[in-house]
């Protein structure tokens, strides 16, 4: 029996560490991921989303922000960056990321 160990901060509904059950694209990248943070400004119809995730081991750890179009219609975690870009953060910057967001909110 395989035994699936997650972080405590890997949200279950967005985990695709260990695969996706009956999916044999693999179209979903092998990681833990938190649930996002939302940040709603101006546009209404684009939310920043911003959610760590790492490896499956539990190594390297990220944080990555995105601009993606509300409501999103497929998982968040799927869904195609507004302008195509992506920020990815290496998790010793989140320091800076949570303060960077604090101003802005």
């Amino acid at each position: 029996m395989d035994v699936q160990v997650h972080p405590a901060w890997c949200a279950r509904n967005a985990c695709t560490a260990y695969g996706v059950e009956g999916d044999r694209s693999e179209q979903f990248e092998r990681w833990h991921r938190s649930d996002p943070l939302i940040i709603k400004r101006g546009d209404p119809a684009v939310g920043i989303f911003i959610h760590k995730f790492a490896e499956p081991d539990g190594s390297d750890e990220h944080i990555e922000l995105a601009a993606l179009a509300l409501p999103t219609v497929v998982p968040w975690y799927l869904a195609e960056p507004v302008a195509d870009t992506t920020i990815l953060l290496p998790l010793h910057s989140a320091d800076a990321v949570w303060r960077a967001v604090a101003e802005l909110s």
